[in-house]
């Protein structure tokens, strides 16, 4: 977060940040909505957010990419979440039952860390309709584009 300021500074329509790949939590909540300060308008007006892919790709916590949809939203800002990347996980503790059983089921074991594997078909976790229903409607763009 230390060029957001620089973003912030700079003269735009719209000041986006793309968190992505996500790789821990962030707190933007201090720099997005639009506010005036002197004759500009400053603030981040919209997030897009998403997982690592492709070989190699490090894990990334649903739980991150939530937490980006409800600053979001608190904030009045759209959020657009692009993927969930090729290794999404959740902590056991936040895992719907039945998924932690069907995980359990598929012979998945809990990483040492509490985490459980989220699967997805598309590789790079890129189709809304495999992600968590709270997630699915998290597609959101600036007023003015459709």
């Amino acid at each position: 977060d230390e060029r957001i300021p620089i973003l912030l500074d700079t003269p735009a329509a719209v000041r986006f940040l793309s968190a992505e790949p996500l790789l821990g939590a962030v707190d933007l909540l201090p720099y997005m909505g639009w506010r005036e300060v002197g004759t500009q308008t400053r603030g981040l007006g919209w997030v897009i957010g998403g997982g690592e892919s492709g070989p190699g790709a490090r894990p990334c916590d649903l739980a991150w990419l939530r937490s980006l949809r409800d600053q979001c939203a608190a904030a009045g800002v759209p959020y657009f979440l692009k993927q969930l990347g090729s290794r999404p996980f959740v902590a056991i503790g936040d895992a719907p039952p039945l998924l932690h059983q069907a995980q359990v089921l598929r012979g998945y074991r809990a990483l040492a860390s509490g985490r459980l594997p989220f699967s997805t078909k598309n590789s790079h976790g890129g189709d809304p309709a495999e992600w968590p229903k709270d997630l699915q409607g998290c597609r959101a763009w600036p007023e003015g584009r459709a």
